[in-house]
């Protein structure tokens, strides 16, 4: 049997995540949200230390909760309350990745940089550890957008959910919106509202 990859993992957990969404939710679901998030193992020092430990949880937003924002709030900008994470719903999957909550992500993530000499430890040169710190970034960004594409590609959003939506990707500590998301769907799933707001 073919041993068990990084990237199986990533997007059996994605698969499981949108099956658990709220069956009552979900003809109101209008974007999924992919969250790049770290900071689980590193002792921070600089930016490039969130490198080290990536991990990825799957969440939602529904027009309901846009609804009750913009009725708390007549001053609240539509587009920002639509598309801004701060004020999506905060009820997401478990963490996917190199987390402590996730053991065997944890050791398949390791396993993978490992052998793609990508891991570092120890102290380098800040040129060149920077320069690793963004090869690490890179390769995981790439491993989330690849989830957001199979969760497409396999039907597994259109069989959750009953229609396909957009799956937007973001870091909490690095601008990777809205390229990541551009990335991870097809052209005319990405609303003109949503580039605006992440370009402006």
């Amino acid at each position: 049997m073919k041993p068990m990859t990084l990237q199986d993992h990533m997007r059996r957990a994605a698969g499981e995540a949108l099956r658990s969404f709220p069956e009552a939710l979900r003809p109101d679901i209008y974007v999924i949200s992919l969250r790049i998030s770290h900071g689980e193992y590193s002792n921070v020092r600089q930016l490039w230390d969130y490198a080290y430990d990536p991990y990825m949880a799957i969440g939602y937003n529904t027009e309901a909760h846009v609804r009750r924002n913009l009725e708390a709030s007549s001053s609240a900008d539509p587009v920002e309350v639509r598309w801004n994470y701060a004020y999506m719903l905060l009820e997401e999957s478990g963490p996917v990745g190199h987390h402590l909550d996730d053991p065997v992500g944890t050791n398949l993530y390791l396993d993978e940089v490992r052998s793609l000499d990508l891991w570092y430890e120890g102290e380098l040169p800040e040129d060149v550890e920077e320069e690793k710190s963004e090869a690490l970034f890179a390769h995981f960004d790439e491993a989330c957008i690849d989830v957001a594409k199979h969760l497409r590609s396999s039907g597994l959003i259109e069989q959750a959910l009953g229609c396909d939506v957009p799956i937007v990707v973001f870091d909490m500590f690095r601008p990777i919106e809205p390229e990541a998301t551009q990335a991870a769907n097809p052209p005319h799933l990405v609303p003109d509202d949503y580039v605006t707001f992440q370009t402006t």
